[in-house]
């Protein structure tokens, strides 16, 4: 008779295939959910047709030109795909303490700052999704695109969608220990809505508060995907390498330094008995 030893039954898991089996069995939890509420997922495909078709009409009725419509149809696509990268961290984190499910998250045996990341993958991916129907849409009513500068216009997609992950992170940090996110992402979203340049571009603002669109992701996102996509982009105070070049700061930054601050906020929880692992 063959006597098996703990290590021949159980293979200790290398770091790298315990990051991976964590990031898909996040997306495979997201999956699930899409499956089980169908309609709630197929509504949140549809409802981005009305914002384009908004614009198109609106254009239309104003005589504004196409030039306006692609202006127009760009910030609100890429708001909207922000918004999900923005939010989704907090959204699950609300929802788990909720029903008392954190720290079944908290188990795994990988670092929790990893959580964050992997928590927020595919909200990320189809907040990324959700933009790129709602262009798609504009070019199919005409909006004049781009189409050579898609590839970097998708990077700079990409970098906005791990800029909105860093606030979000920070947001959900003050979410663990205060059982309440709202105000963080509340007063971005605020900003980001008023001073990102969605409908607009900043130049228009006056410069007693146009430097505090500096400070939101939002406009060096929108900015260069304008200077990329668009034929004739409206006049920016920075150029898409300068744009590019202040996302990828801030991607390094604020996201290293959000990932750490929610590792301490985990650990700090833990020893004030708000965590039960």
């Amino acid at each position: 008779m063959t006597t098996l030893t703990y290590k021949q039954v159980i293979r200790p898991r290398s770091r790298f295939r315990q990051i991976l089996d964590t990031f898909g069995g996040y997306i495979r939890i997201d999956l699930v959910e899409e499956r089980m509420f169908p309609a709630a997922s197929l509504l949140r495909y549809v409802a981005v047709v009305f914002p384009v078709l908004l614009y198109y009409f609106q254009s239309t009725f104003l005589n504004m030109g196409d030039d306006l419509f692609t202006v127009m149809l760009i910030g609100t696509a890429v708001a909207a795909g922000l918004q999900e990268a923005l939010t989704g961290l907090t959204n699950r984190l609300t929802y788990a303490q909720e029903r008392g499910t954190l720290e079944t998250y908290l188990v795994e045996p990988v670092p929790w700052a990893l959580i964050p990341v992997a928590m927020n993958i595919w909200r990320s991916i189809t907040g990324a999704l959700l933009a790129c129907i709602m262009v798609a849409i504009g070019v199919l009513l005409g909006a004049p695109i781009k189409l050579s500068a898609v590839p970097l216009a998708l990077v700079v997609l990409f970098l906005g969608v791990v800029a909105c992950n860093a606030i979000g992170t920070l947001a959900a940090s003050f979410l663990i220990l205060f059982k309440r996110g709202e105000p963080v992402i509340s007063i971005y979203a605020l900003a980001a809505g008023v001073l990102g340049g969605a409908l607009f571009p900043i130049s228009v603002l006056p410069g007693w508060i146009r430097w505090i669109s500096y400070l939101v992701p939002h406009s060096y996102v929108i900015s260069a995907e304008r200077n990329l996509l668009m034929a004739n982009p409206p006049a920016t105070e920075y150029s898409t390498g300068a744009a590019i070049a202040i996302l990828v700061i801030f991607c390094l930054v604020v996201f290293t330094g959000g990932l750490v601050i929610f590792d301490r906020s985990l650990k700090l929880a833990r020893r004030l008995g708000i965590l039960s692992v």
